[in-house]
């Protein structure tokens, strides 16, 4: 199976920058961070997403970069190991840059909150999106606001110190991707549902296809039954011709399903004139058979 997340990471690694401020502020907005000094410790679990917030800073002005990057100090720390980053700014600069712009491009935003704690489930059953977000924060009711304008609809839970939104519908799910400008993921998204459904139809026509292969298999050693009780007690000419025909037809061809069965016939009629005659003829049999015991 394609490995959706990993694909999604590299479109949003890949993505034109359409307002770094906005985007950058979602990222510092649910990043874990702590305070050594005069600079801020932002710890990034993913090294696809410090490559995209250094794409961001590099949108920056000059100005604003000098604003956020420690003087005389790495920006940026690396673990390829662990595959995480540490990145360092300016205590001040992270406070200001959380909440600015106080209206930032909401999708721009949201992209970078999403880029910080969401996630993609791509299940054998269903579809999830995830966002765990550090209890408490401001940015709650801001990406609460922006889902519900987009007509999404999202379980809320506190689970661990973080409060997580769930998508579940694949149609909420596609509109969040579009919105953020992940086409392609959106696009993969559709294609999955669109396989899925005719798979799931394919199994329904093949269980549905056995079903009736084994109605048919049941149905007709039953009614070979019937031919060898006309056999075993000589009672053929004690049956009309119709009823005659249809019972030596099944002996002749003991696979037929009930349908072909009348086509077969030197005057081809419907499956259920067949099934009528066969009913009729197990009531013929079931009668003889009472009698005989009688007579007995």
């Amino acid at each position: 199976m394609r490995n959706y997340l990993a694909e999604t990471w590299d479109e949003l690694l890949n993505l034109p920058v359409s307002d770094a401020p906005s985007e950058f502020a979602g990222f510092l907005s649910v990043l874990p961070a702590k305070w050594d000094g005069d600079r801020v410790l932002v710890d990034t679990q993913k090294l696809v997403i410090a490559r995209r917030i250094m794409k961001l800073i590099g949108d920056l002005s000059e100005e604003t970069r000098h604003e956020i990057i420690p003087r005389g100090g790495n920006f940026l720390d690396l673990d390829k190991n662990r595959g995480r980053a540490l990145l360092q700014i300016q205590s001040e600069a992270y406070t200001y840059t959380r909440i600015y712009p106080r209206k930032p491009r909401k999708w721009a935003w949201f992209r970078g909150v999403w880029g910080g704690c969401g996630s993609l489930y791509l299940p054998r059953v269903g579809y999830y999106m995830s966002l765990r977000l550090p209890a408490g924060m401001n940015s709650e009711k801001r990406l609460s606001a922006i889902l519900r304008s987009a007509g999404v609809s999202a379980g809320v839970r506190s689970k661990r110190n973080r409060t997580e939104y769930m998508i579940r519908g694949l149609e909420d799910i596609v509109t969040i991707l579009a919105g953020m400008g992940l086409v392609r993921t959106s696009l993969m998204f559709e294609e999955t549902a669109v396989l899925r459904s005719a798979r799931g139809m394919a199994n329904k026509i093949t269980n549905c296809d056995r079903a009736n292969i084994g109605k048919t298999i049941e149905a007709a050693k039953l009614q070979m039954r019937l031919v060898e009780t006309l056999d075993k007690h000589r009672l053929w000419n004690e049956i009309s011709p119709q009823l005659a025909e249809v019972a030596r037809t099944r002996r002749e061809h003991p696979s037929a399903s009930l349908g072909e069965l009348g086509q077969i016939l030197s005057k081809p009629v419907s499956k259920s004139t067949v099934e009528y005659r066969w009913k009729k003829l197990e009531a013929f049999l079931s009668e003889a058979n009472i009698m005989k015991t009688k007579r007995g």
